[in-house]
């Protein structure tokens, strides 16, 4: 088997929601050492991520209140490339975690602080979910239609695209202490990657004076070529028609050829009657036979899939993007595959998501304690 990329590289894991979870499983697909920190047992229901979020990992449990998980903490330290946590801004200081101390236990350790707002500013110690980011980086106020409220978007934008972008800021620390034998402090806020992710619609706003509203942008909705058409069976499908060529060939198709020289009307009137004579073409036919006529010939033409569709889809498949559970191994069911497609370092699911605090005694053997002290030990510090 080949070697994985990330061989060597030693995170522990105190973030147990948000991006952390998504970022560890990154990083694990492609080789990391990720030994998740799971608090004692203290009911028969435990606060846990879905398993296709832990595969790949390890798991221990510590009770960092009693002084014998304290000084597990301090050996794990000593030991790990990179601590990550996702305490409330604050909270790691006062329990002796935060990054100046954990210097003092390894000098060159990356110590990274998720939260959602930042560990600084007016909102740092505000409570808020992914909504709530989404929200302060003005992603809802352009997702719905015109005149109406803001729409909920459908997934955890701040959790999914946060826990990629971790792992990316992870990485470029881990670079840097490569090159230069430095660790540091990084202070990781989700709201922060939306800005990124709003950045070309905020960088608008500067260059033009104007904040647009839900339905006044081509991403939005505005004009007819980039939007999304029910069909004769209830689905739909989505046009990304950017590209004139594009658009001519789609009007050509679907029998408005008039449209092709007008895809940007300077008119609301036009751009509504653009819009509404193309809700009515694409009532006429079922979605999949509008993808069977559109999709291969050239006008950025999709259906829009449902998620039990998106699992089953056979593009998904072939490029491994979708990984039947029989095919990585015995008690695996279908999941998402490695985000990322390298020619000579390709990621792997290598393990299963382990039962909760099912390694705790192996990773004490491997801090040195002795056979029977890693399991007394073990004991204790996973109970309260």
């Amino acid at each position: 088997m080949h070697r994985l990329p990330l061989e060597g590289l030693k995170i522990l894991d105190l973030a147990r929601l948000g991006p952390g979870p998504h970022a560890s499983q990154i990083l694990a697909d492609f080789g990391a050492d990720i030994i998740k920190v799971e608090p004692p047992r203290r009911s028969e229901r435990e606060l846990s991520m879905p398993d296709v979020l832990r595969r790949n990992t390890r798991s221990i449990r510590l009770n960092l209140k009693k002084p014998e998980g304290r000084e597990v903490f301090r050996r794990l330290v000593k030991e790990v490339d990179v601590v990550v946590e996702g305490f409330r801004p604050g909270i790691a200081a006062r329990l002796g975690m935060d990054y100046d101390t954990l210097r003092t236990l390894r000098e060159d350790i990356i110590c990274v602080s998720l939260s959602g707002l930042g560990q600084e500013g007016p909102y740092s110690q505000v409570a808020a979910h992914d909504l709530n980011y989404q929200s302060l980086a003005g992603i809802p106020s352009m997702t719905g239609d015109p005149g109406q409220p803001p729409k909920i978007p459908g997934n955890a934008i701040a959790d999914d695209a946060g826990g990629i972008s971790a792992a990316l800021a992870i990485m470029i620390a881990a670079y840097h202490r490569e090159r230069t034998g430095e660790g540091q402090y990084v202070d990781f806020a989700m709201v922060d990657t939306l800005l990124n992710m709003m950045l070309l619609q905020l960088n608008e706003v500067q260059e033009t004076g104007v904040s647009a509203q839900r339905g006044e942008t081509t991403l939005s909705g505005k004009y007819a070529f980039y939007n999304i058409y029910q069909c004769a069976d209830g689905g739909s499908i989505s046009l990304g028609t950017f590209e004139p060529w594009f658009w001519e060939k789609l009007c050509e198709l679907i029998g408005v050829p008039e449209f092709a020289d007008r895809q940007y009307p300077d008119s609301a009137e036009e751009r509504e009657a653009q819009k509404a004579r193309l809700r009515e073409i694409f009532l006429s036919r079922k979605r999949d036979e509008w993808v069977e006529l559109l999709m291969l010939q050239d006008t950025c033409v999709t259906p829009v899939l449902t998620l039990d569709e998106v699992m089953a889809n056979e593009h998904h498949r072939a490029r491994g993007a979708i990984l039947a559970g029989e095919d990585i191994g015995p008690g695996f069911i279908d999941q998402v595959g490695m985000i990322y497609k390298f020619s000579k370092t390709p990621g792997s699911i290598r393990r299963a998501a382990p039962e909760t605090g099912a390694d705790t005694t192996a990773v004490l053997r491997e801090l040195g304690y002795a056979e029977q002290e890693a399991e007394a030990l073990a004991e204790l510090i996973s109970s309260l």
